[in-house]
């Protein structure tokens, strides 16, 4: 190997060896050979230096997804699959019951290598890669969408629905039937939808409410959505009232936050107000769940009496009701009422559609920001222990259920499951970094100083005019620990925290991209085309070229499908029983 590369190699801290062995190249190399100097604080016109390597290795991997990772099965489509064997080189496949296989492209897991596609075209300013994102967009409204009688139908996209590549059709199961229209923290790039079709983009946002909500005056609506004529839409009446209400759907916030960021940005696209009361109004439905004396926010507001307990016999009523209420005489238990006993921590996804929405709109945005910083203070002045770093599960009025032991089976649990405390990591210190950089909140920023601390990354200081002492020998190559160093930096303008990404931004080359594919480790199987490790390291060479602006927000999204898979035992997820397998031997590449 030239002299030249390898020293650059182990200035960045890339071992040499690690581009034999791993694959990082021609493109990475070639990207090092570019003269160095100082990092650029303004719009350059060539890549910063600094930035080469990241910069390289994304634009690697989008080569091979272009080359590689576009449909061509049954008949060939602009279409993206979803993932790739790395061994192999063959598609993701979706194995059902009856022995059929799918080659699945799911536009709702493909939002992120979309964003990827658009960003890397404004840096590098090659077209090819937004050009490549357009045409799936334009083919996906053209022949992916169903119920098109009722003004352009919906999407064949989602938790539960996809596009079969093997056979050119699309459903939820082989039979052709079962679909179901389901987003839950997708966040869609609706601003590149417009670019591609705004006719069409439009269609698809009003569809989605339209299918989903059961009833306009409460809002009560279903996470699961079905294609029906449109009604008054945003012209329907709005009453409010009581939450909590006995409503005929599950009213989940991870559902919810779709349909209000979706609504927020056809209000900005199209300077539309009426979307956008909409969406104000559905967000304050999971803030008027609240407990008065915590803050504390439920994740629904209503409750559904249809809802069943799949371990007890399609048991009816409120599933926290039936297996903790006896427990806890006194007090209003219902699903909206835990927290976050029916997880390890309180999901953090629907307060990054607030603010990442309220921070798009602006100052009609400011009521979005509003209600996830307060949720995300609340969390930490009701819920957090800073001592051990823990979320605890308790009722949202302040009542703690650490320890709790069930003593029925139900949809929370089996019986004897313990409750226990939760304790947040990166994706925890990204949000409340984000919360403060965007209002500025002595609090929040004190909660990001507690989860950094807790979690071994270095102490932040006092408030964020201190220097930080980091401890950059625990950081790991996680995405979402990148974003929070990158909110940091936005926020102070300390070095240290762009040291920290840079930091961060090496060991994802180190470990997490192989052969040009970006996957957990080495040893894991299957690179998903939409991944965080190529939005971090595209963000980090737009934030050294001095250009973070070119590249479209990260959202956090959590790709998934949610099906019967073989011979399993009811659905599975895609996430941990496809992209979470590795090898059992050594790799072989």
């Amino acid at each position: 190997m030239h002299p030249t590369i390898v020293h650059e190699l182990r200035r960045i801290g890339v071992r040499p060896c690690l581009t034999k062995r791993f694959g990082i190249v021609p493109q990475l190399l070639a990207g090092l050979l570019l003269p160095f100097g100082p990092v650029p604080v303004t719009h350059a016109a060539s890549h910063s230096p600094d930035a080469a390597p990241f910069i390289a290795a994304v634009r690697q991997f989008a080569d091979q997804a272009l080359a590689r990772g576009r449909d061509t099965y049954g008949k060939p489509t602009p279409l993206f699959i979803d993932g790739i064997n790395v061994d192999t080189g063959q598609p993701v496949m979706w194995k059902w019951a009856d022995g059929k296989e799918w080659v699945l492209s799911n536009l709702a897991n493909q939002q992120g290598l979309l964003r990827m596609l658009d960003g890397l075209s404004q840096l590098t300013g090659e077209p090819k890669y937004r050009e490549a994102a357009l045409e799936t967009l334009r083919y996906a409204f053209d022949h992916l969408r169903y119920g098109t009688q009722h003004n352009g139908g919906l999407l064949a996209w989602g938790g539960h629905l996809a596009y079969n590549a093997t056979e050119d059709s699309f459903a939820g199961n082989p039979g052709g039937t079962g679909r179901i229209h389901e987003l839950k923290c997708f966040f869609p790039y609706y601003e590149l939808m417009w670019k591609a079709d705004p006719l069409a983009t439009r269609q698809v946002i009003e569809n989605m409410w339209n299918s989903h909500i059961l009833d306009w005056g409460t809002l009560d609506f279903n996470r699961h959505g079905d294609p029906k004529p449109l009604g008054k839409l945003w012209s329907n009446e709005y009453r409010g009232g009581d939450v909590f209400f006995w409503g005929k759907g599950l009213t989940f916030h991870n559902a919810g936050s779709d349909f209000y960021y979706a609504a927020g940005m056809l209000a900005k696209l199209a300077d539309q107000p009426e979307p956008l009361a909409w969406a104000r109004r559905l967000s304050q439905r999971y803030a008027d769940t609240r407990d008065p004396r915590t803050g504390l926010e439920g994740f629904q507001f209503s409750q559904c009496a249809s809802a069943w307990c799949d371990d007890v016999g399609n048991l009816r009523g409120d599933r926290a009701q039936y297996q903790y209420g006896d427990d806890f005489p006194g007090h209003r238990v219902v699903e909206g009422t835990l927290f976050p006993c029916y997880d390890d921590t309180p999901p953090i996804e629907p307060q990054i559609a607030r603010l990442l929405l309220g921070e798009a709109l602006g100052d009609p945005g400011r009521d979005f920001v509003r209600q996830a910083a307060e949720v995300l203070a609340a969390w930490g002045k009701a819920a957090y222990r800073a001592r051990d770093n823990a979320f605890l599960p308790m009722l949202t009025d302040g009542t703690s259920m650490e320890g709790y032991v069930c003593k029925k089976d139900g949809y929370f649990g089996p019986k004897g499951r313990v409750l226990k405390a939760g304790h947040p990591g990166a994706a925890h210190l990204w949000a409340y970094a984000l919360a403060h950089r965007i209002t500025g909140d002595a609090f929040l920023w004190q909660m990001t100083r507690d989860i950094a601390r807790g979690n071994g990354w270095g102490e932040l200081g006092e408030s964020p005019k201190a220097t930080p002492k980091l401890n950059a020998e625990s950081f790991s190559a996680q995405p979402r620990l990148f974003f929070a160093f990158l909110e940091m930096r936005r926020a102070t303008g300390h070095t240290e925290f762009l040291d920290a990404m840079v930091s961060v931004g090496r060991r994802i080359l180190e470990q997490r991209f192989h052969a040009g594919w970006f996957t957990p480790s080495r040893d894991h199987l299957f690179c998903r085309l939409a991944n965080d490790e190529s939005q971090a390291l595209l963000h980090l060479a737009a934030h050294l070229m001095g250009r973070p602006g070119d590249v479209p927000p990260f959202t956090g999204a959590e790709p998934f499908f949610h099906a019967e898979y073989g011979n399993s035992v009811g659905r599975v997820y895609d996430s941990s029983d496809i992209y979470g397998k590795t090898r059992t031997g050594p790799a072989t590449r």
